[in-house]
């Protein structure tokens, strides 16, 4: 019995797994979408299928980077490793700079980056990066943060972030 009930929590495991790749699929293509179509209504200035590349791009790479920080857990978790070291990166400025030097070097030209902070000096001081133009205003810049969901990008306008009061760093 307990051979049979191995066997079928295998097959349950594999399964589940193939199945959430899919749905990861179809997360992405939805949030790529959405954040193209933020970009785009942000300014009539903005190349459409720079936004959308842009989307990918930033999407994917948010992704890689908290797999090559070995996240695995909540981030707040995640931190308490890298503070104790048992971890080497992970932390907010760690993927508000590594996205920064990413998006540098893919060389978008219809928008242009900003970090942001919010809780400036305090314990629980957050850093983020911000979609922007000059003909954008701060708050209706784009929020791009990759720590906050373990790499998985949440972004909204500046005005609409209901977690954090974020200002230019």
């Amino acid at each position: 019995m307990k051979k049979i009930i191995f066997y079928l929590s295998i097959i349950l495991l594999f399964t589940a797994c193939s199945n959430k790749n899919i749905l990861v699929k179809k997360e992405f293509t939805n949030s790529s979408k959405k954040l193209s179509n933020l970009i785009s209504k942000s300014s009539k200035h903005i190349d459409k299928q720079e936004a959308e590349e842009f989307s990918k791009n930033i999407i994917l790479y948010s992704s890689f980077l908290a797999k090559s920080y070995e996240v695995n857990s909540h981030p707040l978790i995640h931190n308490t490793l890298i503070n104790l070291n048992l971890k080497e990166k992970g932390l907010c400025y760690h993927y508000a700079n590594d996205l920064l030097k990413y998006i540098k070097y893919k060389n978008f030209k219809s928008f242009k980056f900003k970090k942001i902070v919010s809780n400036r000096n305090d314990y629980f001081e957050h850093t983020a990066l911000i979609l922007t133009r000059d003909d954008i205003s701060f708050e209706n810049s784009i929020v791009l943060d990759a720590w906050r969901d373990a790499g998985n990008l949440y972004f909204s306008r500046v005005k609409n972030d209901k977690k954090y009061i974020w200002e230019l760093k």
